[in-house]
């Protein structure tokens, strides 16, 4: 029997199981039990290893959900990073946080070649580097690194 069963069978529903897990109360769930290692393949196409106080995860840009990342100008979201297939041929990763208000709001323009702030029209250059007063605070950048068709964004 394993711990959800023996929970259900003692009169746990299955909020309180939820509530048991999400709170560590099962040995199996604390962080000294995780595998900080594990790989985790999610429904976006990315390819993300857990990592303590980062982010690295990877795109399979031949995957169709990556498309927009093929042609120059293109950009998409995921884990919370906006990637951008540059104007100038190269790979940009930054925060979708604006320093601004901390809206979820950054997106990449490629008529500009930098990243903008719908909210309130934060401007950064793609290096993060704010370009005007309201993106005067800059954005956490990532690195990206292409292998053949796989696209790492790290921290």
């Amino acid at each position: 029997m394993n711990r959800k069963d023996f929970l259900k069978q003692i009169g746990f529903s299955g909020a309180a199981i939820f509530a048991t897990y999400c709170t560590g109360g099962l040995a199996a769930c604390s962080s000294s039990a995780n595998n900080q290692n594990s790989v985790v393949s999610t429904p976006d196409g990315a390819v993300v290893t857990p990592v303590k106080n980062g982010t690295d995860f990877t795109l399979d840009l031949g995957a169709a959900e990556n498309v927009a990342l093929t042609k120059q100008g293109g950009f998409l979201v995921r884990n919370g990073v906006v990637i951008a297939f540059t104007t100038q041929g190269t790979y940009a990763a930054v925060t979708q946080i604006c320093s601004h208000e901390g809206r979820a709001q950054v997106i990449y323009q490629s008529s500009q070649n930098n990243f903008y702030c719908s909210a309130h029209g934060a401007l950064f250059d793609t290096k993060g580097i704010g370009l005007n007063k309201d993106g005067k605070n800059g954005l956490k950048v990532y690195n990206t690194t292409l292998t053949n068709n796989l696209l790492r964004i790290y921290s």
